[in-house]
């Protein structure tokens, strides 16, 4: 019987979906290995890659069986290159997998919905399959269980910044041409109004994220987790722990020997050689400096057209490009949440739309 054309069609969009996912991943890691400066890191990395890329070629199999085609992007490493510099390495690859394993997830449902119980079984076992390979992936290479993971690093900073300056920029100017029908004041008002959020939403994400790794480290001293000692601590430690148990002169030559052989058989996740572990965090500085900048830079949209136009066209001018751009902004979110453009762009244009218009009425109704 095999596959109706339904199924087939909703089995080959899951199934394109998780073979880029495994391209990005591969491309992913064969990028950082070009800026390791360890041989041995550098090994591993494309080993990782080159697995990744054997793994997507099965999927590419997969496609051509359910009788589809994959389009090659010639923008898919420059899209790479930019999430990586946005999310940060480890938040990059969160992403991807977090990504995949929800497509896998799909995959599973659309496997035991099949009519055909030969055909159904057979793609089970395949979503199981993969399904295993996907937590491996992620003890392995970010040192998390599922549960932990969580996505997401600058990006929320660079939206967060991105959306607020327009938004509140917009609205600024709006509420003042409600009170006043002249260039110079608008943007004097506007200039002050993005200098100031610029500063505080700067210094807002930089409190909130230093807040939060604040409570991450407590939270982990009181569970009692150790933090990861230097060897020549773990060595100290060992001599004070022989010395006790009355080995005096020869405390510290069997602590050093103990080490070593410690040293041998300590079991490393791939993330701890590659710097992915969940150790890793969003620096503060980091988060206050890309909110902060996203904000002032996009503030200028709304504001620049006053110090070059009178005031009517420059409103239309601001008006049409803050809601352009908010649009803008709510699409490229979805290359990150995975979620339609149009209906994101859509959902961030109206709010800044009915910001500046309930500013604007109370500016025409208060007297200046």
């Amino acid at each position: 019987m095999g596959l109706t054309t339904l199924e087939r069609k909703a089995l080959l969009e899951v199934t394109k979906r998780i073979y880029t996912y495994k391209i990005m991943q591969a491309e992913g890691y064969k990028r950082i290995a070009k800026t390791a400066t360890d041989e041995r890191i550098k090994r591993l990395l494309l080993e990782i890659s080159e697995n990744e890329f054997k793994d997507s070629e099965h999927w590419l199999e997969k496609i051509e069986e359910l009788k589809g085609k994959v389009k090659k992007s010639s923008l898919m490493k420059v899209k790479i290159g930019l999430m990586m510099r946005i999310l940060g390495t480890r938040g990059f690859f969160e992403w991807a997998i977090i990504a995949e394993d929800e497509n896998i997830e799909e995959l599973d449902i659309l496997a035991g919905t099949i009519d055909d119980l030969h055909t159904s079984d057979e793609w089970v076992r395949i979503s199981s399959d993969e399904r295993l390979h996907i937590e491996r992936m992620k003890r392995e290479i970010l040192g998390m269980e599922a549960w932990e993971m969580r996505g997401g690093g600058g990006v929320r900073d660079v939206i967060f910044g991105a959306n607020d300056g327009l938004v509140s920029i917009l609205a600024l100017v709006a509420g003042v041409y409600g009170a006043l029908t002249e260039s110079h004041p608008i943007l004097i008002a506007g200039i002050a109004g993005a200098v100031a959020g610029a500063i505080s939403m700067g210094a807002g994400a930089y409190l909130s994220s230093k807040s939060e790794q604040e409570v991450v480290q407590k939270e982990t001293q009181r569970k009692g987790i150790k933090k990861k000692q230097t060897p020549e601590e773990e060595i100290t430690e060992l001599v004070q722990f022989y010395k006790t148990k009355g080995f005096k002169e020869e405390a510290e030559a069997i602590a050093r020997k103990v080490h070593a052989t410690m040293e041998l058989q300590a079991e490393y996740t791939v993330g701890e050689e590659v710097g992915l572990t969940s150790e890793e965090s969003w620096p503060p500085i980091k988060a206050g400096i890309l909110t902060g900048l996203s904000f002032a830079v996009v503030s200028l949209i709304p504001i620049l057209p006053f110090a070059f136009m009178e005031v009517t066209p420059a409103v239309i001018t601001a008006a049409t490009a803050s809601v352009t751009s908010l649009f803008a902004v709510g699409a490229s979110k979805a290359i990150f949440t995975r979620k339609s453009w149009v209906i994101s762009g859509l959902e961030m244009m109206t709010i800044g739309t009915l910001a500046a218009a309930a500013t604007y009425v109370i500016g025409l109704v208060i007297p200046v």
